[in-house]
């Protein structure tokens, strides 16, 4: 059958039709002690050969499952960069895969789009607030099966979310099996929960501080998205943010946020809004300790940014706070 710009699809009226949109996340490379593995080993039927803690899958929801997919390989070559005499052997694998099942009749209207409501996606970010990783939208795909062998895989192509950066790197960025199970509860209080516009402001701003590969431009999104959350009025922004971060990372049991530290971040986010150099000097590159000192920082803002929104979506009265600016000058300038 032809269809869809001369593209040649599976027929439906032959036999099989199986629709799955994918992510497929890549392994990072990072070494990781054994040790992690064992106590941690990632979703995934392959792990289940030298780990008998490993689960085979996780159902998150809304046809989705976490899950290691046999068709990764080909998500693989049809989304990476290609060209004349250009096969370049590949130095990663899966580490798993989010994996929506489809049903032909709800995108009838676009066959090849690919997940159009954005649940696979709000999974892969809302992982985050699980465990921070670096899994991106670059090996996004529809797949499409009909009888016997024939497939069809359309690449995502996103535009945006084709890259994801870590701000501290080296540690595990999978989720296990238990990590997994507390995503699929998430997901659900996400989709039942009406979120405040504040809320769901400081998420789409955690989410994108993600994709900053910069430093700089990640305490100016950080900042923004604890701000979308705290700040009340045009005044005192600067002692506002002070005052209700401090004490918000005290709820949130992140050591090492005071108000000193907020200044200084504060002053960062306003040094690169008006153009000017933050953190380190070019010419004058820093030391690796004095980077990863800045980079702990930095990290230290990123989590108490993911718990509050992670604790907004799972407490109903938490997350009426943020509904209400008196209530939020309460909570946290006292």
């Amino acid at each position: 059958m032809e269809g869809h710009g001369g593209i040649e699809i599976p027929d439906k009226g032959v036999g099989v039709f199986h629709i799955r949109d994918v992510i497929v996340c890549a392994s990072s490379g990072d070494d990781i002690p054994l040790e992690e593995f064992r106590a941690h080993p990632p979703v995934g039927k392959m792990w289940r050969k030298d780990f008998e803690n490993a689960v085979d899958e996780v159902d998150l929801g809304d046809g989705i499952k976490l899950m290691q997919f046999e068709h990764s390989e080909e998500i693989f070559d049809a989304c990476g960069p290609s060209g004349p005499n250009f096969n370049p052997v590949r130095q990663f694998g899966e580490q798993y895969s989010f994996v929506r099942e489809r049903d032909s009749a709800e995108v009838e209207e676009s066959l090849f789009g690919f997940d159009e409501d954005g649940r696979l996606q709000h999974a892969l970010c809302l992982s985050r607030l699980v465990r921070d990783n670096g899994f991106s939208f670059q090996y996004g795909a529809r797949v499409i099966e009909g009888p016997g062998e024939k497939r069809t895989i359309r690449p995502f192509g996103a535009t945006d979310g084709n890259a994801a950066y870590r701000i501290l790197e080296g540690a595990r960025e999978w989720l296990d099996g238990n990590e997994a199970q507390v995503l699929a509860d998430l997901l659900a209080e996400f989709h039942d929960a009406d979120l405040p516009a504040r809320v769901k402001e400081a998420l789409w701003r955690s989410e994108f501080a993600t994709r900053m590969q910069r430093i700089d431009m990640m305490v100016f999104v950080i900042v923004s998205g604890l701000e979308a959350l705290l700040k009340v009025g045009r005044g005192r922004a600067t002692s506002q943010f002070k005052r209700r971060v401090t004490a918000l990372a005290a709820e949130m049991e992140v050591d090492g946020v005071d108000e000193g530290v907020c200044a200084c971040m504060y002053d960062a986010r306003s040094g690169w809004a008006h153009g000017h150099q933050i953190f380190f000097d070019l010419a004058d590159p820093p030391t690796p300790e004095e980077e990863r000192r800045v980079k702990e920082e930095v990290a230290l803002f990123r989590d108490v940014l993911r718990c509050a929104i992670r604790q907004a979506i799972e407490d109903a009265d938490f997350r009426a706070i943020f509904d209400d600016d008196n209530a939020i000058t309460e909570r946290w300038d006292s």
